[in-house]
């Protein structure tokens, strides 16, 4: 049973750069350990594959959060993302693994539906 779920559609600089990551979805991350600014995020995308992301975040008041280039820039290639692409994201209770992270990419089909790639 999914919890809370995220979406976001991609902008230019998530598919060039860094994946900015909305504050909001930062309560439903893995907890940041005191003093650290940076979380390791294991998740599962929308076909059944296995993915890790850091999401680091700013010293300060203002977190802005992203998800580092190098593992999400492997991302962006492998399920050829571009612009308007949406990204899913929510924690899910799996009754076998426990507690899991999605992070579904979504494209439009041929017919307008969004589909996982």
């Amino acid at each position: 049973m999914a919890a809370q779920q995220f979406e976001k559609h991609l902008t230019p600089n998530d598919i060039t750069g860094k994946f900015s990551v909305p504050i909001a979805w930062l309560d439903a991350m893995p907890e940041f350990e005191e003093g650290r600014q940076e979380v390791l995020l294991r998740a599962v995308d929308g076909v059944g594959f296995g993915w890790q992301f850091i999401c680091a975040v700013r010293k300060g008041r203002y977190k802005k959060p992203v998800l580092n280039l190098a593992e999400w820039g492997r991302f962006v290639s492998a399920k050829s993302l571009k612009a308007g692409d949406k990204i899913i994201f929510c924690e899910e209770e799996n009754e076998f693994r426990g507690s899991q992270y999605r992070f579904r990419a979504q494209k439009l089909d041929a017919y307008g539906n969004w589909v996982d790639v």
